[in-house]
């Protein structure tokens, strides 16, 4: 088994979580390996968002464990899932439509140099990378209202 568990990047046992007496999650189980790429159906209510707000910390979990990269994790937050790599994209999309590609990237978390003044060029070397990894082609200073609705969900 704890083979296993090393080779998983991420794990969640046993989670539950309840609003009042209605009992969205039921101790599920789900099990990720480094580079899997899965989807996650279910009706409406069936409880896939609610998961996700629980791994992200938008939700406190009432029950089970959350494993990253083999450390037990409850993140406060989500700007603490953030700086842990979790990273979420919601049903409902939520930017600043006036400002650019790279701005909506940082929002509430804006890098700062020596000078306490916003790193624009750490911003910039940061978000190249990220979509390079990912294999967009972005042009980090497009107002996101310029975007199509399906680009904006990308840069999300």
């Amino acid at each position: 088994m704890a083979d296993k568990n090393e080779e998983l990047i991420l794990s969640i046992r046993g989670m539950s979580k309840s609003f009042g007496r209605n009992r969205v999650l039921d101790h599920i189980n789900l099990d990720l390996k480094p580079g899997t790429v899965m989807g996650l159906m279910g009706e409406n209510g069936a409880g896939k968002s609610t998961m996700m707000k629980c791994l992200f910390g938008t939700y406190q979990k009432d029950e089970g464990t959350i494993f990253l990269e083999g450390k037990e994790i409850n993140f406060s937050g989500p700007k603490e899932a953030l700086e842990n790599g979790i990273a979420m994209v919601h049903q409902e999309l939520n930017q600043c439509l006036e400002r650019n590609v790279k701005d909506n990237l940082f929002l509430g978390r804006y890098p700062t140099n020596s000078l306490g003044m916003v790193d624009e060029d750490r911003m910039k070397k940061k978000s190249s990378e990220l979509f390079r990894k990912l294999g967009m082609t972005v042009n980090l200073d497009t107002p996101m209202r310029n975007m199509s609705v399906s680009q904006r969900q990308m840069c999300e």
